[in-house]
């Protein structure tokens, strides 16, 4: 897989000896003279990082039926055809510096950030001080810097494109049975047992008769006198 590259730069040569610099990496390349073509690049490739998902579309996709969650897991984080990283000198026109077209840039296209610029001036002092999300390298370049700032980008790159590999490969459980379980919450050992020792116990049917209470023996002299008398009587 190569990588769309957009160089910002009114120096032919210099273009030239940038690409030879980076010429044995996966990189396709695309050139813009000013500002303003550079941003009509854009909007015909857009940019390498055209979905990112947010917590709130997770959320949301696993709350759709199934059919939309399918068609979700179907829809691509990033552009193959897209900018994934813009190498701007910082005065290339004089009513607009590289800084403040990073700036518009980032408005124009929210999916872009700080991270997916790389800065050139031919002076440091010249560029306002402040805390980049992007690297600031000054000419004449060195083929050492510029590559390993463009490898940790290709990088990143790849890791995008393998999880979105891995999540189009990994199965998903339909929705209907997640919603189940969630609906019905599963009984612990300990609340089962609560159950069953307060249950009544099963009265006993009517069916079956009821046997005769037995009847307790006296022992008193009442029952001794009442056992002679019975046995004394003629037949």
């Amino acid at each position: 897989m190569t990588f769309k590259v957009l160089i910002i730069e009114d120096n032919h040569s210099f273009i030239d000896t940038l690409k030879v610099m980076l010429r044995d990496l996966p990189l396709d390349f695309s050139h813009a003279y000013r500002y303003n073509d550079a941003l009509a690049i854009l909007e015909k490739h857009g940019i390498f990082y055209n979905r990112q998902e947010t917590a709130a579309e997770i959320t949301e996709a696993n709350e759709a039926p199934v059919k939309k969650k399918d068609a979700a897991a179907q829809a691509p984080l990033y552009n193959d055809h897209g900018i994934f990283l813009i190498i701007v000198e910082q005065n290339t026109e004089t009513s607009m510096k590289g800084t403040d077209f990073v700036a518009h840039a980032i408005r124009k296209h929210p999916g872009l950030s700080e991270s997916d610029f790389i800065l050139l001036t031919h002076r440091l002092d010249a560029v306002p001080t402040r805390n980049y999300g992007f690297p600031v390298f000054e000419k004449p370049l060195r083929a050492p810097q510029i590559r390993q700032a463009v490898l940790q980008k290709i990088r990143q790159a790849q890791e995008i494109t393998e999880a979105q590999a891995r999540t189009a490969n990994t199965p998903t459980k339909p929705a209907e049975s997640s919603e189940a379980e969630a609906r019905v919450p599963r009984k612990s050992l300990r609340d089962l047992l609560k159950i069953n020792r307060n249950a009544p116990h099963p009265k006993k049917t009517g069916d079956a008769k009821e046997k005769p209470a037995r009847k307790t023996r006296s022992t008193g002299p009442a029952a001794k006198k009442a056992s002679a008398t019975k046995k004394a009587s003629p037949k």
